[in-house]
């Protein structure tokens, strides 16, 4: 049985009967995949909200025939704190961290984070944006995780994100019964970690530093790592 494409339609109020005009972007792609008038669609708002459809004629507008319940969103948000690397790292693990449950990532200028990569993201931002938003097309999740624009640390910790740990090599390793109630943050430094103010001030803000393995891994391979053991632990 073929899965119906999902098409994000961001903004939208979804209701049974509402006929919804699909961005240029989204059109065009049912149009390269051969998507049929007729054809069955899955319409995302971008926030929760799922419904089943049905494609006009046009091609650019679909019928809403009804409301789908939210899929792929783990019980606990976890954001990630991302020192900020290599664009093609940082690129990799936006679209694989939001394949593995993320519910935001924000962008850490770290200070081991090289200048021209801190420019590079925070020109890449929207694009970063849409990678996220097409990954959870991919993955069949209702919910595309926000992108925030790279800022320093010491901004980052005021706990609006939910209990903090960091990521640290040597560290004991993540397990249940060692996570925060609630929602998490994660905090992943860049190659070369952070630095000695940088851990002193998550130290501060209760940070738990924990392992990710006997192994020192690349910051998206970390994010991987870390969503892994965090999105499926219900909250306590």
């Amino acid at each position: 049985m073929s899965v119906p494409p999902r098409v994000l339609v961001p903004g939208v109020s979804l209701a049974p009967g509402r006929e919804v005009v699909l961005p240029e972007e989204e059109a065009r792609h049912l149009r390269v995949s051969r998507v049929v008038p007729g054809e069955e669609l899955v319409l995302l708002d971008g926030r929760g909200g799922r419904a089943s459809a049905r494609l006009a004629a046009s091609g650019r507008v679909a019928t809403v025939t009804a409301l789908l319940p939210p899929r792929g969103e783990p019980a606990r948000r976890v954001t990630v704190l991302l020192g900020v690397g290599e664009p093609a790292r940082v690129e990799w693990a936006v679209e694989k961290g939001t394949e593995c449950g993320a519910a935001a990532f924000v962008l850490v200028a770290a200070s081991r984070s090289q200048r021209a990569h801190v420019a590079a993201a925070a020109a890449r931002v929207e694009r970063l944006r849409r990678i996220a938003a097409e990954a959870v097309k991919q993955c069949d999740r209702s919910v595309v995780p926000a992108v925030a624009s790279p800022a320093p640390l010491a901004g980052l910790l005021d706990g609006r994100h939910g209990g903090l740990l960091v990521a640290r090599p040597g560290a004991a390793p993540l397990t249940p019964d060692r996570l925060p109630a609630g929602d998490l943050a994660v905090a992943i430094g860049p190659e070369g970690g952070f630095d000695e103010t940088e851990e002193r001030l998550l130290a501060a803000a209760g940070a738990v530093p924990v392992g990710l393995g006997g192994r020192i891994l690349r910051l998206e391979t970390a994010v991987v790592a870390a969503l892994v053991r965090l999105v499926d632990v219900p909250p306590s």
